[in-house]
């Protein structure tokens, strides 16, 4: 069975500055060499505000593109600085390859604004509200959630 979400936790504040923790992002979501790479590039501003507002602590960025979905989140505070929960590790494709789009969390009071300054440097990437519950997975396609039959279960 394919996995059809795949989650990365970031180290941001006040670990890590948030435009290096965006950096830190890009780096797995786009590594050198793929022409993607510069459009995450060109809004790091946007993005650590974002980042610097705690956007992402408990809403993903998420990218749809080749391969599962993925989610990035930012640990902030004591978790940051602890760590234990990061896996920024690198990924066995690039999502970012291709067709792709990327969602940001934002705060509902920055959204006009972020989705205004998104809009002058990208197409792909867009501002969500983090308040609104998002149904990413069925948007995307993804199959229904298998149901468990708890009773065969129980009895072995």
């Amino acid at each position: 069975m394919t996995a059809t979400r795949v989650r990365r936790m970031f180290v941001a504040t006040p670990a890590r500055s948030a435009s290096a923790t965006w950096r830190a992002i890009v780096d797995v979501v786009a590594p050198e060499g793929v022409a993607a790479r510069s459009e995450l590039l060109a809004v790091t501003g946007v993005a650590a505000s974002l980042i610097a507002a705690e956007a992402w602590g408990k809403t993903a960025a998420v990218v749809f593109g080749v391969g599962p979905q993925l989610r990035n989140y930012c640990l902030y505070g004591e978790d940051a600085i602890v760590g234990d929960d990061a896996n920024e590790d690198g990924l066995s494709w690039s999502p970012t390859e291709g067709d792709w789009s990327m969602e940001l969390p934002c705060p509902a009071e920055d959204l006009a604004w972020v989705q205004s300054a998104l809009a002058e440097s990208s197409d792909r990437i867009r501002a969500v509200d983090v308040t609104v519950k998002r149904m990413v997975a069925a948007a995307e396609g993804v199959g229904p959630v298998p149901e468990i039959d708890a009773a065969g279960f129980l009895r072995g």
